[in-house]
Order: structure tokens, then sequence, then C-alpha cells
């Protein structure tokens, strides 16, 4: 074999192997960079999930704002109290929810953290919601909340067991990582 063959098949060997590795590092750089922004969104919103006042608020909307309020004038019609406690929760689900649609946010990760949370507020909430959309003509199915009540169908959906079983996948890879790390 002549020795221009074999440089040039040695060349193209090695370019090849260049442009694997580069597709392969840049692809591994990029679900980083993914995983690097769902971090920082989390812990951003999670920021409000501190304070003693999105903890009462969250219990009075769960326990309280369908046992002292009628829904049949819908969001519009409570009042002040009652309104701001149903924004400052309802609102902070749907800021995720609406990250997750988007994609800025994985909603499996999300529904995973916030699974009872979400399902209990969606239940308390659902009927006020309901009739907001009438009461706006949207009827039952209107846009009016609904990236947070799909968000709670997923988190109803999503068996208890799921968060025990990510530990578990966790507590597996967590070796492999130690050794690529």
């Amino acid at each position: 074999m002549d020795s221009s063959v074999v440089f040039n098949v040695a060349t193209t060997a090695i370019a090849v192997v260049a442009v694997v590795t580069s597709i392969v590092f840049s692809t591994r750089q990029a679900r980083i960079a993914k995983h690097a922004n769902h971090i920082s969104v989390l812990i951003d919103l999670l920021r409000e999930f501190r304070s003693a006042e999105f903890h009462e608020q969250h219990d009075y909307v769960c326990t309280r704002l369908g046992a002292e309020h009628d829904p049949a004038d819908g969001v519009r019609g409570l009042p002040a109290e009652a309104k701001t406690a149903f924004c400052s929760v309802v609102y902070y689900y749907q800021s995720f929810a609406n990250l997750a649609v988007f994609g800025l946010l994985d909603q499996t990760l999300l529904v995973t953290v916030l699974r009872t949370r979400i399902v209990s507020v969606w239940k308390a909430v659902r009927p006020f919601v309901e009739r907001e959309r009438e009461l706006r003509g949207e009827g039952s199915t209107g846009t009016y909340l609904s990236t947070f009540e799909e968000l709670a169908r997923l988190a109803a959906d999503l068996p208890p067991q799921h968060v025990r079983d990510q530990m578990a996948e966790a507590r597996r890879r967590l070796p492999r990582n130690r050794l690529l790390g």
C-alpha cells in the first residue's frame, strides 16, 4: 500500500474520531445546560414556598376556601382576603405549569416534587375556576387556569410510589456518578 493512501486513511480516521467526540461532548454539554436551567428556575420559584405566609395561604385555600365561600360567584366574587390567598397560591402553581408547558421546566420533576400540594390545591379551587370560566363565557373547557388544571391532572395520575422510585434510581446512579465525576 502506498504511503500516501495510508496517510489519507489515518487522517480521515482521526477526523472522524474528532467529529464523533465533538458531537458526544456537545450533546452532553447541552443536557447539562438544560438541567442547570431547570435547577435555577426551580430554586427561584421554591423561594416563595419557604415563606410562612405562603403556607398560611396554602392552608387557607385547601381547608377553608370552599367551606367559607360559595363558588357561585367564581373567583371574582371572593372577598379580598380569600382572593389574595387564591391568587397567591393558585398563580404560584400556574407559574410552574406555564414554565413546564413551554419546556423551560421538566414537568415530571415538578410534579414529582409538588405532587400532593398541586392535587390538593386543584381539588379546593376547581369549583371556583369552573364557575369563573362560565362567568367569562368560556364554559367548562375554557383557558382560565387551564395549564394549572393540566398540571394537576398529571400530578393526580402520577403514582405516589413515583417519588420513592426516583430516590431509588438516584441512589442506584450515585456510585456511577462518583466514578465519572
